[in-house]
């Protein structure tokens, strides 16, 4: 957050500290994107954008109604940039532009087949447009093995069939975008304060973060002794409303937006 903040007050971003996400329809959104056209990295896509290929982006659910969602003001040359600063402009004009493209298109094939007294099914998916992904690389979609055609009620004889040994596998830790986005799902914190509270956690020693697969980027969080002990102190408390679940958070912004008698009545 601190790195976007800079980027606008630099004049490259708007403002960054926004939950809308919904343009105004007076904003001139082609002329932002004329500017990325200049870009060695997503210029042509840009361009493509130009000649045809834009499409007014959808609305979102949330409007505060004070910024717009957050896009690039102007172009910024690479080499004008840190390393940090170079990676978060790159997501934000990432993100506009693909906003501002059409949806990818894939067909997808599902089959159910009857054998013996089972059920087994199989899904394919063949991506036929890329269309926005071919400028969001932070999307994954892509095709999958091609399956057979095959008619509604077609009996075939399989050639090979096996039975094999295996074991579910436990659930992986949380990841920062999981919880992120767990956190907008059950009302808890801001796009401008969920920051604050996933620092305080690991400050407090609740959690430690480590690099999701040992490497660098995405972190994932472990609960700590402490965290544990807290959560489990918290559900032997016996109240009816869970302390350590989000019910009691969801309740209370619920009642936050009923609105006040005037004071007139």
């Amino acid at each position: 957050m601190k790195v976007a903040e800079d980027l606008y007050t630099k004049g490259w971003i708007s403002y960054p500290r926004t939950e809308t996400d919904q343009f105004d329809g007076g904003m001139d959104l082609r002329a932002l994107v004329s500017k990325q056209v200049q870009d060695r990295r997503w210029g042509a896509f840009a361009e493509t954008l130009m000649q045809g290929g834009f499409r007014q982006p959808r609305e979102g659910r949330h409007n505060d109604k004070a910024h717009p969602p957050i896009h690039p003001v102007n172009y910024v040359a690479p080499t004008q940039l840190n390393e940090r600063e170079g990676k978060v402009y790159e997501f934000v004009v990432r993100r506009f532009l693909a906003c501002c493209s059409e949806d990818a298109v894939g067909e997808a094939t599902d089959i159910e087949i009857d054998y013996g007294s089972e059920v087994f099914d199989a899904h394919g998916l063949a991506v036929v447009a890329r269309h926005y992904l071919d400028v969001y690389p932070y999307d994954k979609w892509e095709s999958s093995q091609p399956l057979p055609q095959y008619t509604v009620g077609e009996v075939f004889a399989p050639t090979d069939a096996q039975l094999v040994d295996g074991q579910t596998s436990a659930p992986a830790y949380l990841s920062e975008p999981e919880l992120i986005s767990l956190m907008d799902a059950n009302g808890i914190g801001t796009d401008a304060t969920m920051a604050e509270h996933i620092a305080k956690i690991k400050e407090r020693e609740y959690v430690v973060a480590r690099a999701k697969g040992g490497g660098g980027g995405v972190q994932e969080f472990i609960p700590t002794t402490l965290g544990v002990a807290l959560m489990e102190g918290y559900n032997q408390v016996g109240f009816e409303t869970s302390l350590s679940k989000p019910f009691l958070r969801k309740e209370a912004r619920a009642v936050d937006c009923i609105p006040r008698p005037d004071p007139a009545r």
